[in-house]
This record gives C-alpha cells, sequence and structure tokens, in this order.
C-alpha cells in the first residue's frame, strides 16, 4: 500500500507547469525539441550494419536514461500527497553490461547498475544489477537453468515486473525452464530479494509459471507465488509474513487480430504476523480485466483499450483474517504512471486508511507519423474499505504523453500528468488540492 506522510500519459494537464519558473519552459522546449527530432517522412531503407559492440561472442551493452521531473502537491521522494510542496529533481540510471556466450547453450552476463537522482537530497548508487549464467542442460530436451542475480519478469507484470520505470527489481535466484514443445513452457524459480534493488525488501520469492498456447491467437498461464518479502518502499508486509499467490491469466486475439483481451485473475492466502507471537490468516483476491482494439483509422494507425482492476480491501486489519490484497511488485501501467497509487491495496493518508481499490481505466494512442505516438489514458480510483465517514472516492489520473523513436536504440518521452483528488484526500488531510507531474525523458540502448 502506498503511504502517504508514505508511469501511458492534453496540453491541459500540462498547464500548471508553467506558472512555476523554470520548469514552466520544459513543456514548450521539449514539444519543440520533439517536432524537430521526429521527422514525418519515412526512414531510407538499408543494410542493418555491424554491431560495432560486437567482438566474437562478447557482446557489449549500455542501457542509459536521464530524466528531468517535476511535481506539485507531492514528494517524489517517497512518493507522498505533501500539499503546497513543490518538488523538481534529475534522474539517471545507467546500465553497462557485458554478455559472452561462447557456445549455443551457454550465455553468461554481467550488468552493473548507477542510479542517481540529484534534488535537495542527492543520491547515488553503483552496484551489480545482474550477473548470472544460463546453459541448456546436455541430454535433456527442452531445459535450460539460470542461476546468478536477475529479473523475474511474467506476463502483463501485473504481479510480477522489473519496476523499469525506476531503479529496477532483482533477485538473487535460480531458474529451471523446460519447453518441450513450442505451445508448451514451464519456469520454476526462487531467490531472495536484492535489497539495494528492491526498494529496501528482505525476504525470498519462490514461484511456478506455466503458459500454454493451444492456438496462434491464445495463451492460458497457470502460475503459484510464495513471497516473504518484508516491509520496504513497495510492500507493507513484516518479519514471519508469508503470502501465497494462485493465479491464471487467459490472454489472446479475435476479430481477425483487431481486438485483443487479457483476464487475470488472483487469490491470495498465507499468514500475516501481528505482534511478533501470533498470526492471523490472509485471504484476499483481486485481478484485471482489459480489452484492446486496433482500429482502422486511416492514415492515423492506433489502439483504444479499457480495463477494470480490482483488489480487495480490509477495514479492520488488527482482526480477524487480512483481506488486502497485494501486488507490490508490478510493473504495469494500469493503476496510473504518477506513482501516487502505487498498487491495488489502496493508499494511506495521515492518519487514514483506503484499503483495496477499485480502478476504471480508459484511454488510446495515435502514431502521428512513423516515428511520433501521441497517447492519452484516465484513471478512476474507488476505494472498497474507508473509516467510518469517509468518502470512497480517491481521484481521477489522467496521463498524456509523447513518444518519439529517433532511431532502434534511442527514444524520447515528454508526459503531462495530473491527479485529481478525490473526497478521501479532503477527508484524511484536510487538502483538496491536485496533484501534476511532469518529466522529459530519453533513453538510449546499444
Amino acid at each position: 500500500m502506498n503511504t502517504v506522510p508514505k508511469p501511458n500519459r492534453s496540453c491541459l494537464f500540462v498547464l500548471p507547469f508553467l506558472s512555476h519558473g523554470k520548469c514552466g519552459l520544459l513543456p514548450v522546449a521539449a514539444v519543440l525539441a520533439l517536432l524537430a527530432l521526429c521527422p514525418a517522412g519515412p526512414a531510407r531503407a538499408h543494410d542493418d550494419p555491424p554491431d560495432p559492440l560486437k567482438f566474437g561472442p562478447v557482446k557489449l551493452g549500455l542501457d542509459s536514461l536521464v530524466r528531468p521531473e517535476a511535481a506539485t502537491d507531492f514528494s517524489l521522494g517517497n512518493f507522498s500527497f505533501t500539499p503546497g510542496n513543490d518538488e523538481r529533481r534529475i534522474l539517471f540510471r545507467l546500465r553497462p553490461s557485458v554478455t559472452v556466450t561462447p557456445s549455443e547453450n551457454l550465455t553468461a552476463r554481467v550488468e552493473g547498475q548507477w542510479y542517481a537522482f540529484y534534488d535537495d537530497e542527492d543520491s547515488s548508487l553503483f552496484s551489480l544489477y545482474q550477473g548470472y549464467a544460463e546453459c541448456v542442460l546436455p541430454g535433456v530436451k527442452g531445459v535450460s537453468l539460470k542461476a546468478g542475480r536477475q529479473e523475474f519478469v511474467y506476463g502483463s507484470t501485473f504481479l510480477l515486473g522489473a519496476d523499469t520505470f525506476y531503479d529496477g527489481l532483482t533477485f538473487d535466484a535460480a531458474k529451471v525452464s523446460w519447453k518441450p514443445a513450442e505451445k508448451f513452457s514451464l519456469d520454476l524459480f526462487g531467490g531472495r530479494y536484492v535489497k539495494k534493488w528492491a526498494g529496501g525488501i528482505e525476504g525470498n520469492l519462490y514461484g511456478i509459471y506455466a503458459a500454454y498456447g493451444p492456438k496462434e491467437a491464445l495463451s492460458v498461464d497457470l502460475y503459484g507465488l510464495r513471497d516473504t518479502g518484508g516491509a520496504g518502499e513497495t510492500h507493507v508486509g513484516g518479519d514471519h509474513e508469508v503470502t501465497y499467490s494462485v493465479g491464471t491469466r487467459l490472454s489472446g486475439n479475435i476479430a481477425g487480430k483487431k481486438v485483443a483481451f487479457e483476464v487475470e485473475p488472483v487469490y491470495q492466502f498465507g499468514r500475516k504476523n501481528r505482534d511478533g507471537a501470533s498470526h492471523n490468516p490472509i485471504r484476499a483476491y483481486g485481478g484485471h480485466a482489459d480489452l484492446t482494439i486496433d482500429p482502422s483509422l486511416g492514415r492515423y494507425p492506433g489502439k483504444f483499450f479499457l480495463s477494470y482492476a480490482y483488489g480487495s480491501g480490509d477495514g479492520d486489519p488488527q482482526q480477524g483474517k487480512f483481506t488486502e490484497f497485494h501486488n507490490p511488485n508490478n510493473d504495469t501501467s494500469l493503476i496510473g504512471d504518477m506513482n501516487v497509487i502505487g498498487e491495488l491495496s489502496g493508499i494511506v493518508v495521515g492518519d487514514a486508511t483506503a484499503s483495496g481499490l477499485q480502478v476504471f481505466t480508459a484511454g488510446g494512442g495515435v502514431d502521428l507519423t512513423e516515428k511520433l505516438n501521441l497517447s492519452l489514458d484516465g484513471h478512476y480510483f474507488r476505494a472498497n474499505k474507508v473509516p467510518a465517514g469517509f468518502t470512497k472516492e480517491i481521484g481521477i489520473e489522467t496521463n498524456l504523453i509523447f513518444t518519439c523513436k529517433i532511431d532502434d536504440h534511442i527514444s524520447v518521452l515528454l508526459s503531462g500528468n495530473r491527479f485529481f483528488t478525490g473526497g478521501f484526500f479532503k477527508d484524511a488531510s484536510g487538502s483538496g488540492k491536485d496533484i501534476s507531474y511532469a518529466y522529459l525523458q530519453a533513453q538510449a540502448t546499444f
């Protein structure tokens, strides 16, 4: 649950920043830069040149990101609602890597990460982000082993992703993959959270994930997770807490691949630590249903999408069964891009808790040119459980984003976002101020 005193993105939502000094120049200058960098004409055909960073079996790599960002009535450092507080900072992420592939059956990779942001309280950290070896086991058809520090990313990252907008999420872990046929795969994995790249979380995560594609336009996934992750920036767990998550994911295409759908229900059970000596059972559920439509728009191709996400809540978490759903390791845009809401468990404002959320999302995107895309979406949040006398209306988040793909390696994003706070914020803090957030991001991957 996001605690308070605890990112796909119309000019309307950028305007609040025009009155904040230097920051107001950012959207205008960035739009002009995007138009200059993203020509409307088609790229000329050419043969792919040899990779200048590959030397025989050795491949050098670099993933770099820089993002100046600004927010009003919000703390970027701990993602909290702070009325009257305006913040600006610059975030950097640099991941150099070396990948060695001596044979088609063996790959080793070492990837470091420098993650830093500069504001009133500068922070900088460099350490190993990934370091693993992956091999195909001889004599066993379709079986491979991956051991070392690595990411776990599955499905549409509703329950398990790599936190790609910030510093990532890795585990010191092992994974066995079995793919006996083209339509079926099975992964067994487990490991310990890397605390420095997990928002301070300590604990272990174990899981099984199976995927079956009976036909080209249909996929069925089944999975189970055992998570003992303790308290951290995205967790509200505690010592000796164990959460099991069992879910299924059904995805596919219909109407000649013009409509894509995804449905993913999840049930959670386990035990929640109360006072260090006793536990209460966990019984919670959540999930999402999404629909993406790819209509024929003539000269401007685009997509429209609708989704509904649900997480059960708990009005009295200190008594009886704990019924609040958690998806803390998500990397999904279903709950917005501003991180005002971090997951479906809810939000804490001051001393008041809104537990469990319903999220309705509608949006779309259009390709303005071959290199420039514009998308806009909105998310309506409503709580399932709140204190007596509080409204369940959390608010509406809007996200506008221009994406310019300069080439296959470099992209630039410009985003303006606004969270229109609902009555719950006013009831909990005495302030009904809205939250604004804007950024300009450049990313290069080689």
